[in-house]
């Protein structure tokens, strides 16, 4: 970078990773050696987006400093940050890997994201670990949901389904194990989940890049879906109508936030006359038994794509226990063991209990939070956890 600005944002960005108190430091660490061989590699015309990704980043090390673990808001903040991080990372292992092979070396291999089989994910990392964490507290609520969508009389009918919840309450968790189950899989083919919430890179409309997405995550291949995207959004609400036509999908359209009335009556069928440009709905065929699953934290938005007797509320945990139970798993992934030191176990679990208020994210979050504690600076010749100074009981704080 031959700019006195990419070189300022550089040494910001590394002197603030010095601090002691910031969360996520390793992903940040391994985002800075990232920057820099890109930054070595690129060539000028690439500069200024590795430019724009260091202001991104150095927002985001501001905000890791100061997000606090003691309220709810803080945790679910985190994990926002934390996708974001993974998103950029992403976009620069993939520069990293064209450079790379583009100067005659081995590409470098994209990372595996742990998305279950036979199931695409376009937009939304699932960044589970190689074991999957086991999902607590949802059986109920996955049965049921089963059973309505699977049911003899939806067969050749189209279905929509809402899923509504707080953030952190765990609707995408609970989507993502329907699309796992064994009936599920067998009753639903291609089963796909798709992000609503990703923005669009540039000045792209945000509509057609969902479309795009959902055409990605078909396996369409990528020129194919430029070659139609040339010719706008009527083309590829048709290309997507197309593409399903006769098959038994199931499309979860995760984190809805857009209120346009495009969004809206995901039931409608096509028109005598469509223009295929005004609405969403028209790239789903009706008559062929499949399905849309719609996550937003917004019911009333829920309710207009899907009609308000198909939303869905997703509470937080009833059984509290289970927060604590999500918390170890995500400690103890990859074999790790957990067993602090000088701690009392039943006081540290309390106050993880209090803190998640029922939801597993916060739960998932602080456990993986301890977790990247105790890699960074683990207890000799022991596989244990430090607990976490702001992790600790502090009867002042609230969630």
């Amino acid at each position: 970078m031959d700019d006195e600005v990419g070189r300022y944002l550089l040494n910001q960005f590394s002197g603030g990773l010095q601090s002691s108190k910031v969360s996520w430091k390793r992903d940040l660490q391994e985002l800075e050696k990232l920057i820099r061989r890109n930054i070595e590699n690129s060539p000028a015309e690439e500069k200024p987006s590795l430019r724009e990704k260091l202001y991104r980043l150095n927002n985001i090390l501001v905000e890791c400093q100061a997000a606090s673990f003691l309220s709810r808001e803080g945790i679910i903040s985190l994990w926002r940050i934390r996708n974001t991080l993974k998103e950029i990372k992403e976009e620069l292992k993939s520069k990293d890997s064209n450079t790379i092979s583009s100067n005659g070396n081995l590409s470098l291999q994209r990372d595996d994201h742990g998305n279950p089989s036979n199931v695409r994910d376009a937009g939304r990392q699932s960044h589970q670990s190689v074991s999957p964490l086991v999902v607590h507290g949802f059986d109920d609520e996955i049965t049921s949901l089963v059973k309505l969508l699977v049911n003899e009389r939806s067969k050749e009918k189209f279905s929509a389904v809402g899923i509504t919840g707080m953030a952190g309450a765990g609707k995408t968790t609970l989507c993502q194990e329907i699309i796992k189950r064994e009936e599920v899989k067998k009753h639903f083919v291609p089963r796909i989940l798709v992000s609503m919430s990703k923005k669009p890179d540039g000045n792209k409309d945000a509509k057609i890049a969902l479309v795009e997405r959902i055409l990605l995550s078909l396996g369409v291949e990528e020129n194919t879906i430029q070659s139609v995207s040339n010719r706008g959004l009527s083309a590829l609400i048709c290309a997507l109508h197309v593409q399903l036509m006769g098959k038994k999908y199931m499309i979860v359209l995760d984190d809805a936030q857009e209120g346009d009335t495009w969004f809206e009556n995901l039931y409608s069928p096509l028109p005598g006359k469509v223009k295929w440009e005004q609405s969403l709905a028209y790239g789903l065929p009706k008559g062929y038994g499949g399905t849309v699953i719609v996550t937003s934290r917004n019911k009333d938005l829920a309710k207009k794509m899907v009609g308000e007797e198909n939303v869905h509320p997703v509470l937080p945990l009833a059984d509290k226990e289970k927060c604590w139970l999500i918390f170890k798993d995500a400690v103890e992934q990859d074999g790790t063991t957990f067993n602090p030191p000088n701690v009392e176990l039943e006081d540290l679990k309390k106050e993880i209990i209090r803190k998640c208020s029922g939801l597993p994210l916060a739960a998932r979050v602080l456990g993986e939070i301890m977790k990247e504690k105790m890699e960074e600076a683990p207890v000799p010749n022991c596989h244990t956890v430090t607990v976490h100074p702001q992790l600790s009981t502090d009867s002042n704080s609230n969630v």
